[in-house]
């Protein structure tokens, strides 16, 4: 109870004055140790040691705005190291302190939200832990008389502020304070220390608060008509965009459209073309935008060969004219063949597969109004029957040249894909 009560004085203090800034700082301190014993001799040998400080206080305004009184609990360590050769000691100490301090903050500077200072305090400190080592030895030092009496502090520095807010207000720091206790006993103390801190300092007085409420209102307001503008911008441009994608989705759709009458239109060209050889061995059909034309092989080729006959050739030329009238269409002549083994043991069902397709393609090519580079030719073998092998009728159907017919849609792919 009794290390609390200068805590709670400190804040009884705050409690009956108006204020206006509270503060908490904290850091870094670096501490050193000056001893003489009664007959004036000096404890050579001493290091400086680090440690940490907080501090938590009061601020207000006196006589001019560059002026400011402070008031505050502190929370300090100290501490040195040393060594005597000549004994073959080894000591070090460690006090940790609780103090109340009294100062004076001057601004040099305060233009906007930056501010510099120049800073003087004044503190009394009671040691409230201590330790001291000497070799392996500890040494409770709270009940020794050299340390019974208070610690004076006074310490002089400077500072500078960023102010975040009309609440909140950063600062770091800089203190080089000097010290010592009010009585000495056996010897002469004192303690140097160099205390690197940061805060902040927090606006407490009612109408800074209320100018803040008022400044973050505005700056809320403000805030949310820029985002309604913004958003009102955003969605004039998406719509600008979608009407934009929808006169484009308009012109891909008769652009498709076309190409579907288009497909419509060879299919039946193509149907003309090749009523002579309509019949059985003669398919004509249009499956997702392509055109599928089946000649049977038997009305193109003699049995086992890849020569064309006359009427094979002449069906083809026919198919060839009606392409030469549209030459934006792929063309992919397929060869297949039914699954009975090829009785030329130099060719097999892939090979006349291939020549029989390659033997359409080259006819085409002949016609000098056909791009060769839309033509393909595929053997496919036995790989994809349309009727059953085990029947004569199933075989026959099944050797067979399809023309697969379908548009140039690459511009229009692309388009659709962006």
């Amino acid at each position: 109870m009794k290390r609390f009560l200068p805590l709670f004085i400190l804040f009884s203090i705050v409690k009956s004055i108006e204020g206006q800034q509270l503060f908490i700082e904290a850091g870094k301190s670096i501490s050193s140790f000056n001893y003489k014993n009664t007959q004036g001799e000096s404890l050579d040998n001493l290091h400086k040691t680090n440690h940490v400080f907080m501090s938590l206080g009061y601020r207000k305004n006196i006589i001019t705005k560059n002026l400011w009184l402070n008031l505050s609990g502190n929370y300090n360590s100290y501490g040195a190291t040393g060594s005597d050769i000549d004994l073959d000691n080894y000591y070090s100490w460690d006090l940790t302190c609780f103090g109340l301090g009294v100062g004076l903050d001057y601004y040099l500077y305060q233009k906007k939200k930056i501010g510099i200072y120049l800073k003087g305090a004044f503190s009394t400190e009671f040691m409230i832990k201590g330790t001291q080592t000497l070799n392996k030895q500890n040494y409770d030092l709270k009940d020794e008389e050299d340390f019974d009496s208070p610690f004076y502090f006074f310490r002089a520095g400077a500072g500078a502020e960023y102010k975040v807010s009309n609440i909140l207000t950063f600062f770091s720091q800089y203190m080089y304070g000097n010290g010592g206790l009010y009585k000495n006993n056996q010897g002469h103390l004192k303690i140097n220390d160099h205390r690197f801190g940061i805060g902040l300092f927090i606006n407490i007085s009612r109408k800074s608060t209320e100018t803040a409420v008022i400044h973050s209102q505005q700056s809320t307001d403000t805030a949310r008509l820029n985002a309604l503008e913004r958003q009102l911008a955003s969605n004039t441009e998406k719509i600008s965009d979608l009407e934009s994608k929808n006169r484009q989705v308009d012109s891909l759709m008769k652009q498709l459209t076309d190409k579907e009458k288009e497909i419509q239109d060879i299919k039946a060209t193509i149907a003309r073309a090749l009523q002579p050889y309509s019949g059985a061995d003669l398919i004509i059909k249009d499956v997702n935008g392509k055109i599928y034309v089946t000649l049977g092989n038997d009305m193109l080729f003699t049995p086992g060969s890849a020569t064309l006959s006359a009427a094979g050739i002449d069906a083809i030329n026919n198919l060839g004219n009606v392409l030469a009238d549209n030459n934006d269409l792929k063309v992919v002549i397929e060869g297949h063949t039914d699954n009975r083994p090829f009785k030329n043991g130099s060719m097999n069902n892939w090979d006349l597969s291939v020549k029989r397709a390659t033997s359409v393609v080259e006819i085409l090519a002949k016609n000098k109004n056909i791009d060769s580079k839309n033509l393909t030719a595929a053997g496919k073998g036995d790989t994809e029957p349309i009727a059953d092998n085990n029947t004569i009728e199933g075989r026959a159907k099944n050797r067979r040249i399809e023309v697969v017919i379908s548009p140039r849609l690459d511009q229009l792919t692309e388009q659709i894909k962006n």
